[in-house]
């Protein structure tokens, strides 16, 4: 504390000195008291600037859309069955359409492709003119055929100008007793038909399964069908070849003609009547049916159609340009329907 005060008196014993020494120097002029200078006015205090207005926050961007999903892919159409016969392959269905992609408005799935087509169905052995059906072999007899042809040969002649469904190649010298069997025209040429005369034949096929002579015949499928009247009758026609031994046939009078069927299968329905009759086909009158027939046609026996010569069946003005032979069968007494088959063998129209 006396420390401060002895600064305190120190400083303000220099003050006095320092102010008698001015005194001293500015005595020699009176001293003049100066008029105090009127004070300046404060300077008016600058506005406050205004606040600038804060700046409108930016709307917020709208949000885009969301893309339209895809349509699914159309499923490919299934594949065409095949037609009937051995049965096509299914066919192959159609890979699923690709889904669309994302984005504004999702783009259509692609379409499936289609199902391949299903193959076709192969042709059964049924004949042109049938409901296509190939008949089976009810009883097969292959042997008395053969045994027919070499021990009772006269049966089985003229075998050149036959339509037997047999090749001549099958029959050499050395396995039929030393003499070269000639099997008729071959089957590739002398095709069968069903013509209109009724729907009870369903199909045929050239088999080795109950030959008259040799080792093979025709098999016909056979389907009484009481429901119309066409259903009880049906007709086969086999064509002569264009070329070989004695044909075409341009006047037929003077041969001689045979052929031999025998039907297979249940028992006849109970009252039932089954009549056949040859037929031929010319160019200028079509079918021509001989005239007398065979009545009471049962299963399980052979039946001959024989005109020696051929005029004795059929009349004489109508043997111009000869085609085909044939037959019919037919079905009466009954309602019953049947089922079965019949065997065709041996037609001649020969020299």
């Amino acid at each position: 504390m006396i420390r401060a005060q002895s600064r305190f008196f120190f400083a303000a014993t220099l003050t006095v000195l320092a102010l008698g020494a001015l005194g001293a120097c500015t005595g020699s002029e009176p001293s003049r008291t100066g008029t105090a200078g009127t004070t300046g006015a404060a300077g008016t205090t600058g506005v406050a600037g205004t606040t600038g207005a804060s700046g409108t926050t930016g709307a917020s961007g709208t949000t885009g859309a969301s893309g339209t999903t895809g349509a699914s892919g159309t499923t490919g159409a299934s594949g065409t069955t095949g037609a009937s016969g051995t049965t096509g392959a299914s066919g192959t269905t159609g890979a699923s359409g690709t889904t669309g992609a994302a984005g504004t408005t999702g783009a259509a799935g692609t379409t499936g492709a289609a199902g391949t087509t299903g193959a076709a169905g192969t042709t059964g052995a049924a004949g042109t003119g049938g409901a296509g059906k190939t008949p089976m072999c009810i009883t097969e007899a292959v042997m008395e055929g053969v045994n027919r042809a070499t021990g009772n040969y006269i049966e089985c002649d003229v075998e050149d100008q036959a339509i037997d469904w047999d090749v001549a190649a099958a029959y050499d010298a050395a396995s039929n007793g030393g003499k070269q069997r000639k099997p008729g025209y071959d089957p590739g040429v002398t095709p069968t038909s069903f013509t209109d005369y009724g729907t009870a034949f369903t199909g045929y096929a050239a088999q080795m399964c109950h030959p008259y002579c040799y080792k093979g015949n025709l098999t016909i499928g056979v389907e009484f069908n009481p429901a119309t009247p066409a259903g009880l009758k049906g007709e086969a026609l086999f064509d002569f070849p264009t070329t070989g031994l004695n044909v075409p046939i341009a006047n037929a009078v003077g041969r001689a003609s045979l052929g031999w069927i025998y039907l297979d299968g249940p028992a006849l329905p109970a009252g039932a009547t089954i009549s056949a009759q040859m037929v031929l086909k010319t160019k200028a009158k079509g079918v021509i049916l001989a005239n007398n027939m065979m009545n009471n046609i049962t299963t399980k026996k052979w039946y001959e159609f024989k005109y020696f010569p051929i005029q004795q069946g059929f009349a004489q003005a109508d043997l111009v340009d000869v085609t085909s032979i044939g037959f019919r069968l037919t079905m009466a007494g009954t309602a019953g329907a049947w089922t079965g088959v019949v065997y065709a063998d041996h037609f001649q129209l020969r020299k």
